[in-house]
């Protein structure tokens, strides 16, 4: 289900089990880094918006999720550092992503996603441990 693209450091990924091309990149990237089920990571967000009284994509959601429940670090740019470059930075990590409007994950170096998105600046991630 995953083809190269023209970026080596961009690999097409939709971790999504239906296939569909929607616009859920909060699942899938914590799916696709953390290697849990989709259906799981949806679960969780449920129950952590429903704890914090908020709606599960929202941002402040994800980051009690994925900081306080799931305890990743957190690293915050600058937004001189792209996509692409964070994903070259850690080549032995698995990473979540936070672009503006956007979460990504870059997986040994690889990014993988429904768009290349390696262009863009980066305004925090987590290293998945």
């Amino acid at each position: 289900m995953s083809k190269v693209m023209k970026n080596n450091r961009y690999k097409f990924y939709n971790r999504r089990p239906d296939g569909a091309l929607l616009e859920d990149c909060v699942c899938r990237a914590i799916s696709t880094a953390t290697g849990l089920k989709y259906g799981a990571v949806e679960n969780l967000l449920t129950l952590t918006a429903e704890k914090e009284a908020c709606d599960k994509l929202c941002v402040c959601c994800y980051h009690h999720l994925l900081e306080d429940v799931l305890l990743y670090p957190v690293f915050y740019c600058d937004g001189s550092e792209t996509v692409r470059d964070i994903a070259e930075e850690y080549p032995t990590q698995k990473i979540i992503i936070r672009i503006s409007g956007h979460l990504t994950s870059a997986i040994y170096g690889t990014v993988l996603d429904i768009w290349d998105c390696t262009g863009k600046p980066v305004d925090c991630f987590w290293i998945v441990q």
